[in-house]
């Protein structure tokens, strides 16, 4: 991402990495953002511009039987799907242990069936600036990334709520 953005180049980054693309099944569209604004002060010492972006629909279309924490707590197999998923590297082991470790990385992918296709339901949100200067002042990364994340987080539940009143949700 570092070359990327020294580029010039545009890139898509979700910050809830692999523990929010293989939520628990009480998660439903739950962001899972780590504490640390890591992402924005890399976004700041390239004046990159941070577009906050929210989807709806993904997470219906699947049904989770069993979610990782229950795969691991299987008998018999149990212990073998936790040493497989502990030998993948995590992108940022330490970046959100320090206060909540079920934000941890975990690469044990949900036993899962699908459902019936569903609407996707997209919004962007106004784009935040950010400039090089700011990448030094953690307070100033600090509130930008809950600013960013409380767009991510209001856009999901805008998207919710159109979703509801959306006469043709279910075609």
């Amino acid at each position: 991402m570092h070359k990327l953005l020294a580029g010039g180049e545009v890139v898509l980054l979700y910050p809830g990495g692999a523990r929010e693309a293989f939520k628990r099944k009480d998660e439903k569209y739950k962001l899972l953002w780590p504490e640390r604004a890591e992402f924005v002060r890399m976004a700041a010492r390239f004046g990159a511009t941070i577009i906050p972006f929210a989807a709806v629909g993904a997470e219906d279309g699947v049904n989770q039987v069993l979610d990782g924490r229950d795969l691991a707590a299987l008998p018999i197999i149990g212990e073998s799907i936790r040493k497989r998923a502990s030998a993948v590297p995590q992108a940022r082991r330490g970046v959100s242990a320090s206060t909540s470790p079920d934000l941890e990385e975990s690469f044990i992918q949900p036993l899962i069936t699908l459902n019936a296709p569903q609407r996707f339901y997209f919004v962007f949100r106004a784009p935040i600036t950010t400039t090089p200067d700011m990448a030094g002042d953690r307070a100033a990364c600090d509130a930008l990334y809950a600013r960013v994340k409380g767009e991510v987080q209001g856009g999901l539940d805008y998207l919710l709520a159109a979703r509801e009143r959306d006469p043709y949700a279910d075609l």
